[in-house]
């Protein structure tokens, strides 16, 4: 199986920018994740399937094994309302659309007064 995810990542065009490993904590580790990529844009289809709309949109970078980095756009579809609301995380690389998570329940953070952080 980690030989599926590598030969798919090696299609996939983006770049890779070579980093230092990074420093990390003790007691951590890094999960080796897979994810779902389509060309196909979720815009219309999670509108449709689930009522999710765009929320959030955002330049970011996923760290991948090796000490590298892969930099795409991070978007994040919710369900509009507090209850029964579904939200589902994109991260669109080159043609690519990948879904990095997609669950139920989103609520704002809060401190432990229950005030928005």
């Amino acid at each position: 199986m980690k030989w599926l995810a590598t030969f798919i990542l090696c299609l996939l065009p983006f770049s890779v920018t070579a980093q230092e490993q990074p420093l990390l904590p003790p007691g951590s580790v890094i999960l080796p994740l897979v994810t779902l990529c389509s060309p196909l844009e979720p815009d219309e289809g999670l509108y449709n399937k689930y009522g999710e709309e765009g929320f959030i949109e955002a330049d970011a970078s996923l760290y991948i094994p090796g000490g590298k980095t892969v930099e795409g756009k991070l978007k994040m579809f919710l369900k509009p309302g507090f209850e029964d609301n579904t939200f589902t995380l994109i991260f669109n690389v080159g043609p690519m659309y990948c879904m990095i998570s997609s669950g139920k329940n989103a609520l704002p953070v809060t401190n432990e007064l229950g005030d928005p952080m």
